[in-house]
């Protein structure tokens, strides 16, 4: 572990030959090893009797290995070099990589290139249907969808759509619970031409309302319940259980070939504004993504991917295409499996699940479960979303013999950009995020857009087939994170940066080290506290108002009441619940009398008090009889807490 005191100390020894000298004794120095790096990294520079100096390092060998110390010794040389050798160069243009550091760091040191097909997913997906028309393609509940109807059925769909005029890269809302359908909806819709727009009905009223208006959305695909929960002008609808479709197989011709280049799905992601903002993909980008999983992780037609990640989040669209455009089968999770650990163990060992995709704080639930040791067809698990413990790698592990991957990646370019298969050799705590997947470049930039030598902490920027076009009607926020490439490998190539802080091993794996603004990330969903706090402030009870994360991952809000105002934390979390989803409600929100501020007058987010004073999470209310009070001291063990209430939501 790092020393409390002090982590880097540099030493400069008194030059070599002079020693102090002692009445009637000779004195002379001897070379003396040590068993043990006495900090971090230490750096010993003494100078020689033929005017060099020789320079040494000392390094925890828990904390470094070999090749990366051997790296920053060869940067330090250069930088020393080249400050004797021109003097009067500006320190920012003083180089620290040698020629070949820094191609490898700059190209990669391995190939990521890989020649996609000329066509899109839907178009391969409906080749698979005319090579295996009679295999399942989809499974939800007792119900399963062969090719050929699933084909059938988006192609009627797609004909629907063009005929109310959806068009090339037409946004058309889909809002549909969970079952059959939200397959059919989303082959339908990019086979019409037309960007999936999904719309997630546990959403409150204003947020669903937010995503019509904003994605210009002019057909919304539903379901006859959706009548009643529209808002004022709304799009066209088009309800996928009235009207029903003639059974059999249905024309492709009169469908439009797709284009690459065109967008294909916009989704919604917070934003700091106190709005959610979207993000727009093409059928270029997803079909990387798609492709990659399918080429490095061997689907084929005995896969079965369990379809449980909420269609708001884009991992959702990798769930639902990868196994289809490789002759797999997609089981629809129903609603209620993908937060309910045990139902989702029940739905595996159920439907023979052979891929599955999940956060880390969910496999931490499921590693708890009995039943997952029954899970043998489980070949393959995705973790994503948050940063993947080796413990709880190793617990998996110890269960069932399992392929686990960690992938990472943000919604702005495709899901995921690296990936690394764990191998039980991991140095760490935390799993490395790996390597660029096909057709990325991954640069990692000091604040300047200068390289950083591995070792070294940067900004993790993507370069590639996967980045998004930018944000829907954002050109300023586009242009402000999607950026030229100063290093590109073709004219106009862009660069998104992630805002995400990483750095390289020797070999160029990367880690993830966290967050260089203030967002975060819970259960795998990406929150910007500050959307958060702009809702906050919506309420006329509130001033001002900070939200922070605090204890085990839990979002707590900060206020300061309006003049002559008392705010209730009980009303001010509803006004939340009915303009955000549940993820983004804080579990506490405190009152201040005022929020407490750095030396240049910022809100000091590390001073607030978060959860500190408060014995129980939320409002509390005892248990009333013996049954309550039964089940909140057994839940009290188990989440380790002084206690339970009630209400309370965990």
């Amino acid at each position: 572990s790092r020393n409390p005191l002090f982590q880097v100390m540099f030493e400069l020894r008194p030059p070599q030959g002079e020693a102090f000298t002692l009445p009637g004794l000779r004195v002379e120095q001897l070379a003396v090893s040590w068993p043990a790096a006495k900090f971090d990294l230490t750096v010993s520079v003494q100078p020689q009797a033929d005017g060099t100096l020789r320079c040494g390092f000392e390094y925890a060998t828990a904390l470094f290995d070999r090749d990366t110390v051997r790296g920053m010794a060869e940067h330090y040389g250069r930088l020393l070099a080249a400050l004797v050798g021109e003097p009067d160069l500006p320190l920012d243009r003083i180089e620290a990589l040698d020629p070949a550091e820094r191609e490898a760091l700059i190209h990669g040191r391995h190939d990521t290139s890989a020649r996609p097909p000329a066509r899109c997913l839907p178009e391969l997906i409906a080749e698979q249907a005319a090579r295996t028309p009679d295999a399942p393609a989809v499974v939800y509940a007792e119900h399963t969808l062969s090719y050929a109807e699933l084909d059938a059925r988006a192609t009627r769909l797609a004909h629907r759509l063009r005929a109310v005029g959806v068009r090339a890269e037409t946004p058309v809302a889909v809002c549909l619970r969970r079952d059959a359908d939200l397959v059919t909806a989303l082959l339908g819709v990019l086979r019409a031409g037309g960007v999936h727009v999904p719309v997630d009905p546990a959403h409150p009223a204003r947020r669903r309302a937010h995503v019509l208006a904003d994605s210009g959305a002019a057909v919304l695909i539903g379901q006859s319940w959706i009548r009643a929960e529209l808002p004022e002008g709304a799009p066209r609808l088009v309800l996928l259980d009235e009207d029903p479709e003639p059974a059999g197989p249905a024309p492709a011709a009169g469908l439009p070939p797709l284009d690459p280049a065109a967008a294909a799905y916009l989704v919604y992601t917070s934003g700091s504004t106190g709005r959610p903002k979207g993000v727009l993909i093409s059928h270029e980008a997803i079909r990387n993504r798609v492709l990659w999983t399918v080429r490095e992780h061997g689907l084929g037609p005995g896969d079965r991917v369990l379809q449980k990640t909420t269609v708001g989040f884009d991992a959702s669209v990798w769930e639902f295409l990868a196994p289809l455009v490789s002759g797999g089968t997609v089981v629809v999770a129903a609603d209620g499996v993908p937060r309910d650990p045990a139902a989702m163990v029940r739905a595996v060992a159920e439907h023979q699940i052979t891929v599955l995709q999940l956060v880390p704080s969910m496999l931490r639930a499921l590693v708890q479960q009995p039943g997952l040791r029954d899970c043998g067809t489980l070949r393959l698990v995705f973790c994503a979303g948050e940063p993947l413990p080796v413990e709880l790698c190793e617990r998996l592990l110890a269960l069932l013999p399992v392929a686990l991957v960690n992938t990472y990646g943000p919604t702005e370019c495709a899901i995921d950009v690296t990936s690394w298969r764990y191998d039980g050799r991991e140095a760490g705590e935390i799993v490395a995020i790996g390597q660029p997947i096909d057709n990325t470049r991954i640069l990692v930039l000091d604040p300047d857009g200068g390289l950083v030598p591995p070792g070294v902490p940067g900004e993790l920027c993507v370069a590639g087939a996967g980045l998004a076009r930018g944000y829907f009607g954002r050109g300023d926020l586009t242009a402000e994170r999607f950026v030229p490439n100063p290093y590109p490998s073709a004219p106009g190539e862009r660069l998104y940066r992630t805002g995400d802080r990483v750095r390289r091993r020797a070999d160029g794996t990367l880690e993830y080290l966290g967050r260089l603004d203030r967002q975060v990330k819970l259960r795998g969903i990406r929150i910007e506290p500050s959307e958060i706090e702009a809702v906050l402030c919506e309420h006329p009870s509130v001033a001002a108002a900070a939200v922070g994360v605090y204890g085990d991952q839990q979002l707590v809000g900060h206020v300061v009441p309006a003049q002559g105002v008392e705010p209730e934390p009980a009303a001010l979390r509803a006004h939340l619940a009915a303009r955000l989803p549940d993820a983004m409600v804080p579990a506490v929100v405190r009152v201040l009398a005022a929020l407490p501020l750095t030396a240049s007058g910022k809100v000091d987010l590390d001073a607030l008090p978060g959860l500190a004073g408060l014995a129980a999470v939320g409002e509390y209310r005892a248990p009333r009889d013996p049954a309550e009070r039964t089940v909140a001291e057994i839940f009290a063990g188990l989440l380790d807490r002084e206690r339970v209430g009630a209400l309370d939501d965990f």
